[in-house]
């Protein structure tokens, strides 16, 4: 089986699944090795964004360990599966380290997409998830965990804030073990839950979509980078065999299109 069904089906009902166990715990070692070796470089790299801990991206140009993530078993195909089609790639790669401030959160309530939005019959639409890989155990309560609100990538209006809340009804934070994957849809409404721990929170997301939506933290990568990829991994990185292999791709711009008739049969592709 290469995708659980009951993870499809939470994402498709909740906006998002949980996939526990998705790195193993040689390879949350490895990874957090990594960030601890070039974070100070990283908070120097011009890649940052302006919050407290470390907000960079993209990260998968610094250090083979990220690229390896892009086309993980235990989530890629989950997460093609769920994006319904083989024309995908990369859009964003993610690191974010979260120290403890109890009065303060790295990041507020929001819809992923871009600006300006857009909707269908008032609904945003699916057209990009993300993929993130937790380094950190975020078993208690107010740990920087990430915070969503199930169902909201299926409604119109944004969620509801009683008088003087921080966060809106039903909105639940994520427990989750260093090495559980949370793969959620753009349009699921999520937060960040304040660092009240003593602990850093450390997760790397990874964002597919489809491959005529621009990437939101490069244009190219770099040639070294992606002669060190197969096809797929080209693909995932913006390959393409003409001007118009982004909109209009052929087999030849999609390697992943085999791969995605041999997981899931001729009825996904469309």
């Amino acid at each position: 089986m290469v995708v659980d069904p009951q993870h499809v089906e939470a994402f498709d009902r909740d906006g998002y699944c949980v996939v526990p166990g998705a790195l193993p715990p040689a390879a949350v070692a490895n990874l957090l090795g990594v960030v601890d070796r070039i974070k100070d470089r990283l908070a120097v790299s011009g890649h940052t964004r302006d919050v407290f801990g470390l907000d960079v991206r993209p990260i998968v140009t610094e250090d083979d360990a990220f690229l390896d993530l892009l086309e993980w078993p235990a989530t890629f195909p989950l997460a093609v599966r769920c994006l319904r089609h083989y024309s995908v790639q990369l859009n964003t790669s993610h690191l974010i380290m979260v120290p403890p401030r109890p009065d303060e959160r790295n990041t507020g309530w929001h819809q992923d997409g871009g600006s300006p939005g857009m909707s269908v019959n008032g609904v945003k639409p699916m057209f990009s998830l993300e993929v993130g890989y937790f380094l950190t155990d975020l078993l208690e309560p107010d740990m920087g965990q990430l915070m969503v609100v199930p169902g909201s990538h299926r409604r119109p209006e944004p969620p509801v804030f009683r008088e003087g809340a921080t966060d809106p009804e039903g909105a639940v934070q994520l427990r989750v073990r260093a090495g559980d994957a949370v793969v959620f849809a753009n349009p699921l409404w999520h937060g960040a839950a304040p660092n009240r721990s003593t602990a850093t929170r450390i997760v790397l997301y990874y964002g597919y979509a489809y491959r005529w939506l621009k990437p939101i933290d490069y244009e190219t990568m770099p040639a070294d980078l992606m002669a060190r990829c197969g096809p797929i991994g080209r693909q995932l990185l913006g390959a393409r065999t003409s001007h118009l292999g982004w909109f209009i791709p052929t087999d030849a711009d999609c390697p992943l299109k085999e791969l995605y008739r041999a997981w899931f049969g001729e009825t996904w592709i469309s």
